[in-house]
């Protein structure tokens, strides 16, 4: 705090600064005109309708002047039985009150962040954007300019190529300061970096986190926004020759406004903020620790259940009581414990306007899908089914009885992408009648397991009955979570898998609740591959329902499929029913496998010893290790030999390796010096390996 009362967030470090008073630097900062100086590393960036920006502005969000205003009343820590709650409150001219909340977890290296504004003034006020969570102070440790010692990772995202992140100098993305008269003037540079995503896919372009590295001091800061729909990052130049970082959930830029009237509030998304040395392996153990503490507990996520799902390189949305059965009878064969039945049970032909009732074809399933779910049970399995529960086709008859308001609406009129309205949450009608949905098939179709899909968005929001789209959009998505909270209070041993075309929603607003997420419908094992070896990145590997499909009936097609979701969650299809018997083997021994192991990996952490993989690399390597072994999964897309500097990894020179998928002995492997060679059959071809610490 300093002698104003203006509180500032002076440093994140991974280390302690020796000799540190707790105080900012002594740096200049001068006044432009009129303007409000921005403070050095203020806490919040917020700004109002009819408020002014400091400094330069131009598209940044760290100039608002009412950050500059707010002023510290009191502050009190919290300890809790797993960390500490550190909250500041603050207040400023304009009687807004802020409640800055920082939550500690022992053991990780991150916290999470979110802040409740309230009016305390006579008059209302408008938010055009506020953090949930800024900091201007990003590589200002070490020697030397941020601009000359930074790199950005920013993960992209997209449907069947998830998690490719690409890394960039700060300056080829133009975050260069510059002086002017001799000084690096207060937000001299107009530039930022930014993205950001816009409606209810939350990663149909980009993953809602990111990470920066400081080449001096080894430092890398990693970050998230826990939210599903609009959110955005931010970096640019700061004062005092700093770089700055804000994560917001839905803002200006993405259609939001929000009034807020005497005594109402406001609180932003969680986001997450942390940093450490020990390279990028380093950093995103830390999120992977700090995703396993704030997700919902849950058993399956402890058990690592394996799913069969009837859909990838398998029926494909066609399913009939006669085809189901048969494939349970193989699916139990190989030692799934989940059979899930995917789309297309609910109408007799194209089914895609028509969804919305969610009611068994009779001309499918003459003797109801419960007849299906006691026979996988009698198999040893639990039934699951698909459901798009957040939309209704415009050739859904129910659709056509319902008023609006059970819709995102635009304009006056029904929101459509690809055939379907979508159901606005904030409607408590919508939410009764998608929880009797729910409620139904579990209690007559003997569900114990639902895949959730999302296969379309609704760009910004809606416009009915909110201050703006942003904020309906917001709003929606909170009554959301409300109601996935509402499903586990009533059914806790229910097990559900977040989809979304894939991928397109993968978030911690959404995966702290659920137990499970879909990657893409990949139909190609290989290019799954650059998936399986990055996605541990973006969601627990224990949460990561990775696909394993043959289509060929060929030995090393099968072994790969295998690899590609061994240190994640397998998630089985594929033709199964055309493969010859020795390679439904191979399928068994893989999980027969992952039964083995599975006990360890919701304790392990994921490594890349070759670094966060692009599509353009040759071969590939994701790890899993805790204290005593390590798992690592080798694959060979382009190549016949896979190459691996484990020494950067905590690995010894003296472990011992030996490879576990496949059991039989047809490669071979040396690790000498900490490299690993691992010489395959042939290209195209993955094992996985065991290595002993």
């Amino acid at each position: 705090m300093n002698d104003d009362k203006t509180v500032e967030l002076v440093d994140f470090s991974a280390e302690s600064a020796a000799g540190a008073d707790g105080k900012p630097e002594d740096l200049e900062q001068l006044e432009q005109g009129d303007c409000i100086a921005p403070r050095l590393h203020q806490l919040l960036a917020v700004h109002l309708t009819g408020e002014g920006t400091t400094g330069v502005h131009a598209y940044k969000h760290n100039t608002g002047s009412e950050s500059a205003r707010f002023h510290y009343l009191e502050h009190r820590m919290d300890e809790l039985a797993d960390g500490k709650l550190l909250t500041i409150s603050m207040e400023s001219e304009h009687h807004l009150h802020a409640d800055y909340r920082m939550r500690f977890y022992d053991g990780i290296a991150a916290v999470r962040v979110e802040t409740t504004l309230r009016n305390d003034g006579a008059e209302a006020v408008g938010l055009e954007y506020a953090s949930s969570f800024y900091y201007g102070g990003l590589s200002k440790n070490g020697a030397g300019e941020y601009y000359d010692k930074t790199d950005l990772y920013v993960p992209y995202n997209s449907w069947a190529s998830e998690a490719q992140w690409k890394k960039d100098d700060i300056r080829d993305l133009g975050l260069s300061g510059f002086p002017v008269d001799g000084y690096n003037l207060p937000d001299a540079s107009n530039n930022r970096y930014h993205y950001e995503n816009l409606g209810s896919w939350s990663s149909c372009e980009h993953l809602p986190m990111g990470m920066t590295e400081n080449r001096t001091t080894g430092e890398i800061s990693y970050y998230q926004i826990e939210h599903s729909g609009s959110w955005q990052i931010e970096l640019g130049s700061d004062v005092g020759r700093n770089l700055y970082l804000a994560l917001m959930g839905p803002d200006d830029e993405t259609q939001w406004w929000k009034q807020l009237n005497p005594g109402e509030s406001f609180t932003t998304v969680p986001a997450a903020f942390g940093v450490c040395t020990g390279g990028v392996s380093a950093a995103l153990g830390e999120l992977t620790k700090y995703r396993r503490k704030i997700r919902r507990p849950n058993e399956d996520d402890r058990r690592c259940s394996v799913v069969f799902n009837d859909y990838m390189n398998c029926l494909f949305g066609d399913p009939t009581e006669e085809k189901e059965k048969k494939i349970i009878d193989l699916a139990a064969e190989l030692g799934c414990e989940y059979y899930c039945m995917d789309c297309g049970w609910y109408d007799k032909g194209p089914w895609w306007d028509r969804v919305g009732e969610w009611k068994e074809s009779p001309e499918r399933f003459p003797n109801g899908i419960r007849s299906v779910a006691d026979y996988a049970r009698a198999k040893g399995m639990k039934m699951g089914l698909w459901l798009e529960i957040e939309v209704m086709g415009i050739a859904c008859e129910l659709a056509g009885k319902l008023p609006d308001d059970w819709f995102v609406c635009t304009h006056g009129k029904r929101r459509i992408d690809n055939k379907r309205y979508l159901l606005d949450f904030r409607n408590p009608a919508v939410r009764e009648y998608c929880m009797n949905v729910v409620d139904r098939l579990i209690e007559e179709y003997g569900v114990e397991f639902f895949k959730m899909d999302y296969n379309v968005t609704t760009g910004a929001g809606s416009d009915l009955a909110a201050d703006s789209v942003g904020d309906a959009m917001l709003n929606h998505y909170r009554a959301f979570y409300d109601w996935i909270r509402e499903i586990y209070e009533k059914h806790p041993d229910l097990v559900v898998e977040a989809c979304s075309s894939g991928a397109q929603r993968m978030d911690y607003g959404i995966l702290s609740l659920h137990s499970l997420q879909s990657t893409s419908d990949q139909t190609d094992y290989i290019s799954n591959s650059y998936i399986a070896a990055n996605v541990a990145s973006a969601v627990t590997p224990e949460q990561a329902g990775m696909w394993v499909y043959p289509y060929e009936d060929e030995r090393e097609h099968v072994i790969y499929n295998m690899v590609n979701g061994l240190l994640l969650r397998p998630y089985v299809s594929g033709l199964v029913w055309n493969m010859k018997k020795e390679n439904l083997q191979l399928m068994q021994e893989g999980i027969a496998l992952y039964k083995e192991i599975r006990k360890e990996l919701p304790g392990m952490l994921p490594f890349w010893p070759k670094g966060l993989h692009t599509v353009h690399c040759e071969t590939l390597a994701y790890g899993l290790k805790n204290d005593r072994r390590a798992y690592l999964a080798v694959f060979a897309p382009k190549s016949d030999q896979v190459t691996v500097d484990l020494s950067e990894s905590g690995i010894s020179e003296n472990a011992r390796v030996r490879v576990i998928y496949p059991s039989s002995i047809d490669c071979s492997y040396e690790l000498e010096g900490g490299i690993l060679d691992v010489k395959l059959p042939g290209k195209k071809c993955a094992r996985l390996l065991e290595i002993v610490l």
